[in-house]
Protein backbone atom coordinates (compact mmCIF):
# COMPACT_ATOMS: atom_id res chain seq x y z
CA UNK A 1 0.00 0.00 0.00
CA UNK A 2 2.93 2.37 0.64
CA UNK A 3 4.05 2.22 -3.00
CA UNK A 4 0.55 3.23 -4.21
CA UNK A 5 0.69 6.25 -1.90
CA UNK A 6 4.14 7.18 -3.29
CA UNK A 7 2.94 6.91 -6.91
CA UNK A 8 -0.08 9.08 -6.18
CA UNK A 9 2.09 11.59 -4.31
CA UNK A 10 4.63 11.83 -7.17
CA UNK A 11 1.88 12.03 -9.77
CA UNK A 12 0.31 14.95 -7.92
CA UNK A 13 3.70 16.67 -7.56
CA UNK A 14 4.51 16.28 -11.27
CA UNK A 15 1.03 17.41 -12.31
CA UNK A 16 1.28 20.45 -10.03
CA UNK A 17 4.72 21.34 -11.42
CA UNK A 18 3.49 20.88 -15.00
CA UNK A 19 0.41 23.04 -14.44
CA UNK A 20 2.48 25.70 -12.67
CA UNK A 21 4.89 25.72 -15.62
CA UNK A 22 2.02 26.08 -18.08
CA UNK A 23 0.52 28.92 -16.03
CA UNK A 24 3.94 30.60 -15.83
CA UNK A 25 4.39 30.31 -19.61
CA UNK A 26 0.92 31.78 -20.16
CA UNK A 27 1.67 34.68 -17.81
CA UNK A 28 5.02 35.31 -19.54
CA UNK A 29 3.24 35.39 -22.92
CA UNK A 30 0.69 37.85 -21.55
CA UNK A 31 3.46 40.06 -20.11
CA UNK A 32 5.33 40.21 -23.41
CA UNK A 33 2.13 40.91 -25.37
CA UNK A 34 1.14 43.60 -22.87
CA UNK A 35 4.55 45.27 -23.08
CA UNK A 36 4.38 45.36 -26.86
CA UNK A 37 0.85 46.79 -26.79
CA UNK A 38 1.89 49.49 -24.32
CA UNK A 39 4.81 50.57 -26.51
CA UNK A 40 3.07 50.28 -29.88
CA UNK A 41 1.90 53.94 -30.06
CA UNK A 42 5.54 55.06 -30.09
CA UNK A 43 6.19 52.98 -33.20
CA UNK A 44 3.39 54.56 -35.21
CA UNK A 45 3.28 57.70 -37.33
CA UNK A 46 -0.29 58.74 -36.50
CA UNK A 47 -2.44 60.58 -39.07
CA UNK A 48 -2.69 64.35 -38.58
CA UNK A 49 -6.40 64.14 -37.69
CA UNK A 50 -5.85 61.56 -34.92
CA UNK A 51 -6.61 62.85 -31.43
CA UNK A 52 -3.56 60.87 -30.31
CA UNK A 53 -1.46 63.76 -31.62
CA UNK A 54 -2.88 65.96 -28.85
CA UNK A 55 -0.59 65.77 -25.83
CA UNK A 56 -3.62 65.78 -23.50
CA UNK A 57 -5.18 62.67 -25.03
CA UNK A 58 -4.47 59.40 -23.19
CA UNK A 59 -3.66 56.23 -25.12
CA UNK A 60 -6.90 54.21 -25.44
CA UNK A 61 -6.17 50.49 -25.51
CA UNK A 62 -9.17 48.21 -25.96
CA UNK A 63 -9.45 44.50 -25.34
CA UNK A 64 -12.11 42.59 -27.24
CA UNK A 65 -13.97 39.70 -25.56
CA UNK A 66 -11.12 38.33 -23.40
CA UNK A 67 -12.08 39.42 -19.87
CA UNK A 68 -9.19 37.47 -18.28
CA UNK A 69 -6.61 39.19 -20.45
CA UNK A 70 -8.27 42.56 -19.86
CA UNK A 71 -7.97 42.02 -16.10
CA UNK A 72 -4.36 40.91 -16.48
CA UNK A 73 -3.21 43.81 -18.68
CA UNK A 74 -4.92 46.41 -16.48
CA UNK A 75 -3.11 45.05 -13.45
CA UNK A 76 0.21 44.53 -15.19
CA UNK A 77 0.30 47.99 -16.81
CA UNK A 78 -1.51 49.87 -14.03
CA UNK A 79 1.46 52.20 -13.40
CA UNK A 80 2.55 52.54 -17.05
CA UNK A 81 2.10 55.76 -18.95
CA UNK A 82 2.28 56.78 -22.58
CA UNK A 83 3.57 60.31 -23.04
CA UNK A 84 3.20 60.90 -19.33
CA UNK A 85 -0.52 60.01 -19.23
CA UNK A 86 -2.02 56.82 -17.79
CA UNK A 87 -3.22 54.26 -20.31
CA UNK A 88 -7.01 54.21 -20.67
CA UNK A 89 -8.21 50.59 -20.86
CA UNK A 90 -11.57 49.53 -22.25
CA UNK A 91 -13.17 46.09 -22.40
CA UNK A 92 -15.91 45.35 -24.92
CA UNK A 93 -17.78 42.51 -26.56
CA UNK A 94 -19.07 44.76 -29.33
CA UNK A 95 -16.90 45.29 -32.42
CA UNK A 96 -18.38 48.73 -33.07
CA UNK A 97 -17.03 49.98 -29.70
CA UNK A 98 -13.50 49.45 -31.00
CA UNK A 99 -13.83 52.45 -33.32
CA UNK A 100 -13.10 54.75 -30.36
CA UNK A 101 -9.79 53.06 -29.52
CA UNK A 102 -6.29 53.91 -30.69
CA UNK A 103 -5.32 50.23 -30.56
CA UNK A 104 -7.58 47.21 -30.15
CA UNK A 105 -6.30 43.80 -29.18
CA UNK A 106 -8.81 41.30 -30.52
CA UNK A 107 -6.88 38.08 -29.83
CA UNK A 108 -8.04 34.96 -31.60
CA UNK A 109 -10.93 36.25 -33.67
CA UNK A 110 -12.77 34.22 -36.26
CA UNK A 111 -12.51 34.72 -40.00
CA UNK A 112 -16.06 36.12 -39.91
CA UNK A 113 -15.11 38.69 -37.27
CA UNK A 114 -12.05 39.75 -39.29
CA UNK A 115 -14.29 40.18 -42.33
CA UNK A 116 -16.72 42.30 -40.29
CA UNK A 117 -13.92 44.52 -38.96
CA UNK A 118 -12.66 45.13 -42.50
CA UNK A 119 -16.15 45.51 -44.08
CA UNK A 120 -17.23 47.99 -41.41
CA UNK A 121 -14.03 49.95 -42.09
CA UNK A 122 -13.03 49.85 -38.44
CA UNK A 123 -9.40 49.51 -39.59
CA UNK A 124 -9.60 53.11 -40.78
CA UNK A 125 -10.06 54.36 -37.20
CA UNK A 126 -8.25 51.88 -34.97
CA UNK A 127 -5.06 49.82 -35.20
CA UNK A 128 -6.05 46.18 -34.81
CA UNK A 129 -3.74 43.60 -33.25
CA UNK A 130 -4.79 39.95 -33.39
CA UNK A 131 -3.26 36.55 -32.84
CA UNK A 132 -5.48 34.60 -35.25
CA UNK A 133 -3.91 32.89 -38.19
CA UNK A 134 -4.61 34.90 -41.36
CA UNK A 135 -5.58 38.05 -39.42
CA UNK A 136 -2.89 40.24 -41.03
CA UNK A 137 -3.28 38.53 -44.40
CA UNK A 138 -7.03 39.28 -44.32
CA UNK A 139 -6.66 42.98 -43.54
CA UNK A 140 -5.96 43.60 -39.86
CA UNK A 141 -2.90 45.72 -39.05
CA UNK A 142 -0.76 43.37 -36.95
CA UNK A 143 -0.71 39.70 -36.12
CA UNK A 144 1.16 39.13 -32.85
CA UNK A 145 1.53 35.46 -31.98
CA UNK A 146 3.78 32.81 -30.51
CA UNK A 147 5.28 30.94 -33.45
CA UNK A 148 6.71 27.45 -33.87
CA UNK A 149 9.99 28.59 -32.30
CA UNK A 150 8.05 29.47 -29.08
CA UNK A 151 8.96 33.13 -29.59
CA UNK A 152 6.73 36.03 -30.50
CA UNK A 153 6.34 36.55 -34.23
CA UNK A 154 4.87 39.59 -35.92
CA UNK A 155 3.09 39.96 -39.23
CA UNK A 156 2.20 43.41 -40.55
CA UNK A 157 -0.33 44.49 -43.17
CA UNK A 158 0.91 47.79 -44.61
CA UNK A 159 -2.28 48.27 -46.65
CA UNK A 160 -4.27 48.32 -43.38
CA UNK A 161 -1.97 51.05 -42.06
CA UNK A 162 -2.45 53.00 -45.28
CA UNK A 163 -6.24 52.76 -44.91
CA UNK A 164 -5.96 54.25 -41.43
CA UNK A 165 -3.63 57.00 -42.60
CA UNK A 166 -0.93 55.76 -40.24
CA UNK A 167 2.38 54.06 -40.75
CA UNK A 168 4.64 51.83 -38.70
CA UNK A 169 8.16 53.04 -38.04
CA UNK A 170 11.06 51.04 -39.43
CA UNK A 171 12.32 50.10 -35.95
CA UNK A 172 9.10 48.07 -35.47
CA UNK A 173 8.88 46.75 -39.04
CA UNK A 174 12.36 45.25 -38.86
CA UNK A 175 11.05 42.78 -36.24
CA UNK A 176 8.21 41.54 -38.47
CA UNK A 177 8.47 37.98 -39.71
CA UNK A 178 6.19 38.82 -42.64
CA UNK A 179 5.03 42.11 -44.13
CA UNK A 180 2.03 42.21 -46.44
CA UNK A 181 2.63 45.12 -48.82
CA UNK A 182 0.63 48.28 -49.15
CA UNK A 183 -0.18 50.08 -52.37
CA UNK A 184 2.43 52.81 -51.99
CA UNK A 185 6.00 52.93 -50.78
CA UNK A 186 6.28 55.69 -48.21
CA UNK A 187 9.17 56.51 -45.98
CA UNK A 188 7.71 58.03 -42.86
CA UNK A 189 6.13 61.37 -42.17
Amino acid sequence: MGWVYKIIKWTILFATAFLAGAACAQETEERVRSSILSRLPGFVYWPKESDFNLTTTPYRLCIYRDRDYYTFIRGYLRDETVRGLPIEFQFTRDLSDLKACHVAYVGKVSVREIQLIVQRKLVEHTIFVASSEQSAAMGLHIRLFVGASKKFDIEVNQAAFERSGSELKVNFLKHAKKVYPGTTASGGQ
